[in-house]
């Protein structure tokens, strides 16, 4: 019979030298509490490692074909499929499959666009593709992904046109997020970018200059779009984009940084801050567009470094966020589309002796801030001088990670 841990250990997302609790893991497979590990074995033997999924392409016209998709709890992907003319006209096409999964919360996109010519034209009637690739959100969100996958298929067609420029592409796809986002159950909490166009056309300006970059309005709901995945950030009309107020980090503010992390984070000036906020209100970070680092502090914004419930000290929440601007610069973007949004286990545990690689993003953010915020009376004085001696700061089981890691930009 197989053993818990050897049904845990089967999937990358619970791989070692991660540590797990079976609580996590009964979250994941979504058994409910009191948890019982003979439940969450169950549920866990029932979870596929990969998933096959495919659907006709139909348009109503001479034009048809197929697309299909395999995501694997390795984060790897392949998307396949075809499209053909079958009579007289030619058609340019673009084919966006999409597999939804968590109740819709999840979307995995790919875009595929091509012509094909009927008997009105010569060239080839049948276009196929064929895309291999890797997504980190994808193994992180495996459980998500594989409890209740299922495909769908949007396309748009032209006779004989040309469709399927990168701002075509970019808006088109925006458009779909903007209106799953609204009438999607539960809350989408990520679009994840499979399709390689998609990346590229991440780099497209957009239609609000008023917005930072990255950012836009579709569907009366403002998107986070980076080279990863498109996050719906707050739902509004199109006059939020006068209510969105964004800034690069200050001096002051990278002067407070730099004595925490050192040399280790972007440039001040890629570093941009906004009023966005994130499901349930949450503060989040993204890698955005054109090498940005979207700092979104929703309620926030006006004043960064004041203290706010749980961070009692100035400049706690600040350090906590910037913390994932240290990750987002060192993980894969992917990371910060979907655990920065969604990852709800913020309590490291009592064990310092743990790898700093063990640690999820929010666990890792929260030992830094806490380190930051031990020693008020540190604080209060020789952190105020522009180069402070952390020798005087009061000894702290976390210190280690903030001089073998943070301070060292290692991850």
């Amino acid at each position: 019979m197989t053993s818990l841990k050897q049904s845990v250990r089967r999937f990358d997302l619970y791989a070692p030298p991660r540590i797990v609790s079976l609580r996590e893991v009964a979250d994941g497979v979504g058994a409910e509490r009191p948890v019982s590990a003979r439940e969450v074995l169950r549920r866990l033997d029932a979870v596929p490692s990969e998933v096959r999924l495919a659907e006709p392409v139909t348009t109503g016209t001479a034009l048809g074909g197929r697309a299909e998709m395999v995501l694997r709890s390795n984060g790897t992907y392949t998307s396949t499929g075809h499209m053909r003319a079958t009579g007289f006209p030619s058609f340019a096409f673009v084919v966006q499959p999409t597999v939804e999964g968590g109740g819709g919360r999840f979307r995995a996109l790919a875009v595929h666009q091509g012509r094909v010519f009927g008997t009105d034209t010569p060239g080839d009637r049948q276009r196929n593709w064929s895309e291999d690739g890797r997504n980190e959100a994808v193994r992180q969100n495996w459980l998500t992904f594989a409890r209740d996958a299922r495909l769908t298929v949007r396309k748009e067609w032209e006779v004989s046109g040309v469709l399927g420029t990168l701002g075509d592409i970019a808006t088109a796809v925006a458009q779909f997020v903007g209106a799953a986002a609204v009438t999607g159950s539960g809350g989408m909490a990520a679009a994840l970018v499979i399709g390689s166009r998609l990346g590229e056309a991440a780099h497209e300006p957009w239609p609000f200059p008023g917005l930072p970059v990255g950012v836009t309005i579709a569907s009366g709901v403002l998107l986070v779009f980076g080279p990863a995945a498109i996050v719906p950030a707050l739902a509004a009309g199109v006059a939020v984009e006068a209510l969105v107020d964004h800034r690069p980090l200050s001096t002051e503010e990278e002067a407070f940084a730099v004595k925490v992390f050192g040399p280790t984070l972007p440039p001040r000036e890629q570093i941009i801050l906004t009023n966005i906020s994130g499901l349930d209100d949450r503060a989040f970070v993204v890698p955005g567009a054109g090498g940005s680092y979207l700092v979104n502090l929703g309620d926030h914004f006006d004043d960064p470094m004041a203290p706010r419930g749980k961070y009692r000290q100035r400049g706690q929440m600040l350090i906590h966020e910037l913390t994932h601007v240290w990750q987002a610069k060192r993980w894969p973007a992917t990371t910060y589309f979907c655990q920065g949004v969604t990852e709800s286990t913020y309590e490291p545990g009592g064990d310092p002796g743990r790898p700093w690689s063990a640690y999820g993003i929010e666990q890792q953010a929260t030992i830094v801030d806490r380190w930051y915020a031990a020693d008020p009376g540190f604080l209060t004085g020789e952190f105020q001088k522009p180069h402070p001696n952390f020798s005087l700061k009061a000894a702290h089981p976390y210190d280690h990670y903030i001089h073998l890691h943070i301070r060292a930009g290692m991850t």
